[in-house]
């Protein structure tokens, strides 16, 4: 028997959910299962990074703003600058 990491939860599901699901995980290279493990992090968590991409801010970490942006290159949604102190400066 293999090891496997995790737990099984069985489900049953419609054939045609089942074969669409598994056209799609085909189509990224992925299994079956790990297509269904996919789907279910992003709808528990939300949607992540791009495959590929390495988070390496730290948890805490507040986005940081160029101090030189002038306040004309900043769009409504972007964040509000926030000066260094000697709290936050690394």
């Amino acid at each position: 028997m293999a090891n496997r990491k995790g737990v099984f939860i069985g489900a049953y599901v419609p054939n045609e959910l089942k074969e669409s699901l598994r056209r799609r995980a085909a189509a990224e290279h992925r299994t079956l299962s790990q297509e269904i493990t996919r789907i279910l992090v992003e709808a528990v968590h939300g949607k992540g990074l791009p495959a590929g991409s390495v988070d390496r801010r730290a948890g805490s970490a507040t986005p940081r703003r160029r101090a030189t942006d002038p306040p004309t290159r900043r769009r409504a949604e972007d964040l509000p600058y926030i000066a260094p102190t000697d709290d936050n400066k690394e």
